[in-house]
């Protein structure tokens, strides 16, 4: 197990509240390792050979925690923080080993939480940027929309779409979110950032879908 907590055996920076009391493990499941995202509020992301990073969105309670597989050599494990991003490299043992259960800790510290505030305007916003993402395969489209198509869907101005987005990103970066900041286009790391922390999800197509209804009824009621 890694994380901030004493019983670890990986313990990270205990000052850091930003880092989840355990923030994951890496275990052998068969004869395959393994490494799994614990925290109930900071996503992981792992990093391959090639440097592509994927995230392992939080753990939700009742449900399953996101799990990935070391299938290569070696990959590195990113666990964010309050003040810095830890990285944990991660190589294939050459032997399989028993490895003992352990029981994850009761500490009254609290994680920081890097989670913005999304009312229904902002959400049905970020839902429309994400929607590519939100589509089961073959629709799938990993791409976020751009902030003119996501205007269009909604029936809004781009100034208005574009406000309502920079809200929340002001929000992730006071947070500390990195990968953010005004000089880049952070569409793409925002809307990988909202899905990882399963703030947004396919269900929220189907929350979006009658309230473009109403507006397109209410956009044809005033052009009759």
């Amino acid at each position: 197990m890694f994380g901030r907590d004493r019983v670890c055996d990986i313990q990270l920076d205990p000052a850091d509240t930003g880092i989840s009391r355990v923030a994951g493990c890496v275990e052998q499941v068969g004869q395959i390792w393994t490494v799994t995202n614990l925290s109930r509020k900071r996503a992981l992301h792992v990093v391959d050979p090639f440097g592509f990073a994927l995230p392992l969105p939080v753990a939700l309670d009742g449900g399953p925690a996101s799990r990935r597989a070391v299938d290569h050599p070696a990959l590195t494990v990113l666990v964010p923080g309050g003040l810095w991003t830890y990285g944990l490299r991660l190589t294939q043992p050459d032997t399989t080993t028993d490895v003992a259960p352990r029981v994850l800790p009761a500490d009254p510290i609290s994680t920081v939480t890097q989670a913005p505030r999304l009312t229904d305007r902002r959400r049905e916003v970020m839902v429309a940027l994400a929607r590519g993402y939100l589509r089961p395969y073959p629709h799938y489209d990993p791409r976020p929309r751009s902030y003119q198509e996501v205007a269009d869907l909604l029936g809004l101005t781009g100034r208005v779409v574009s406000k309502r987005i920079e809200h929340v990103r002001d929000e992730l970066v006071a947070a500390g979110v990195q990968g953010l900041d005004r000089t880049t286009d952070a569409r793409r790391p925002l809307c990988e950032w909202l899905l990882a922390m399963r703030l947004i999800g396919p269900a929220d197509l189907d929350w979006l879908a009658p309230r473009l209804e109403t507006r397109r009824a209410a956009r044809t009621t005033r052009n009759g």
